[in-house]
Order: structure tokens, then sequence, then C-alpha cells
């Protein structure tokens, strides 16, 4: 799907806002607080143009507009910004857990606490899961059933070492809501890693996840080793 700027800035701002404050999103709130040098009128027809693409959708409850699925996979894949430089809190625990014979426990306790989302690895013999309060802290779960569902999965290992094993061994894996294989899953977001050839690392969250925050830090990870086995 090609997209023009125009269109591409306005998409960014939808995602990004409502990454921020979980709210839908009206063009009048665009112009007020990003600088795209834009009318109210022009994002509305811009953002009729990005909901006929099903980029945006409306809701039940607001005038406003939020990103659907595919509107969020567009933005992962053509327009966030990978940030290079990832917080001092992050770097110094990296560091502090680097010389552990079997750190990826600790990677993913220090993803969660950082992130704020759910993180999961697994090694041959063994689960660690992290943060899995953190999801009452977002307004979208706060339908019951979701949140039962969320909870079930997180008791259930086996379900779990089935969810990761359909995702790759090597490289980052970016899925999202419907593009999971499994139901249990589908409101979210899971982005999943091979970390030092111990094991995989899950971090799940919401669908509107902040993506480039928690991608800065798995590619962060993922150059150390790299450089790591150069040396």
């Amino acid at each position: 799907m090609f997209l023009d700027d125009r269109k591409k800035r306005i998409l960014q701002a939808i995602i990004e806002d409502y990454v921020r404050f979980a709210e839908p999103i009206a063009s009048k709130i665009i112009v007020e607080r990003y600088e795209l040098d834009l009318s109210s009128a022009t994002i509305r027809n811009e953002m009729a143009a990005l909901e006929e693409l099903g980029l945006i959708e409306k809701t039940h409850t607001s005038s406003g507009r939020v990103p659907s699925d595919l509107g969020y996979r567009y933005y992962v894949d053509s327009i966030m910004n990978y940030n290079d430089n990832v917080d001092e809190a992050f770097e110094n625990s990296v560091e502090e857990i680097r010389n552990k014979a079997h750190p990826i426990d600790s990677v993913s306790k220090i993803l969660s606490y950082l992130t704020h989302y759910t993180a999961i690895s697994a090694d041959e013999d063994n689960i660690y899961l992290y943060g899995r309060n953190n999801v009452f802290d977002y307004p979208e779960f706060r339908d019951i059933e979701k949140l039962k569902r969320f909870m079930y999965l997180l008791e259930e290992e086996d379900l779990i070492k089935e969810i990761l094993d359909s995702y790759l061994d090597n490289g980052v894996t970016i899925k999202i809501g419907d593009e999971n294989l499994f139901d249990e899953v589908k409101d979210y977001s899971i982005i999943t890693f091979g970390y030092q050839d111990q094991g995989k690392i899950a971090v799940i969250g919401p669908k509107r996840m902040d993506y480039s925050k928690v991608m800065s830090y798995i590619n962060y990870l993922l150059e150390l080793e790299e450089r790591e086995k150069k040396n």
C-alpha cells in the first residue's frame, strides 16, 4: 500500500497520539497538538481517505478515530522511527546482567519493568514471566472478559510455549492483533526475538503499544549480542 507523505504524517500523528493518550482522535486535536501546517478541513478529508483504506476506524463511543490493526502494521513497517538511543537505566541494567550464566530471565524482567508491558521468556526447561499485572494499567483491558482471557493465558505454560514456538527462532517478529494465530492473544501485540541462543523473549502489550520504544530496547540487545560475538 502506498501513502503520500501527508497521509503518512497524519497517520503517524493519530497512532502516536493514541499510544500516548488512549483516546480517539479528531482532526481538531491533530491541528492543536501537531505542527503539520494543515487545516482541520484538509485533515478531515485525509482521515476519511485513511478510513476508506482501512487504516483507521470509528469507535462506538466517540466521533474520533482510532488506528486499526492494518494501520498499526503500516506504521510499524513504513513509518515508525527506530530510536537508536536507549535510556541510561536500560544500559546500566543490561550491563549488570551481561556476565550472568543465564541472563534471559533477567532481560525479560528489565524489559517488563522499563516498558511497563508483560514480558515472557522461555528456554528448554523454564518459562519466566514478569509484569503480569501491568495490563491493569491500560484502559482497553477494563473489559472483564478480555482481562480474564489474558490472566488465563498467563497461567497456562503449555499454551505460552505453543504460542512462542509459533514465532521465528531468529530475528524479531511483530504480530499485531488478528495477525496472532491464537485467539487468546488476538487483542494484543506481541514482539518476540531470540536471545543469545538461550531461548525466546516476548513482550506482550496492547495493540497501541509504544512499538518504537520496545524496538529500541530490543535492537540495543541484539546489536550488543552481535558485537560480543565478533570480539
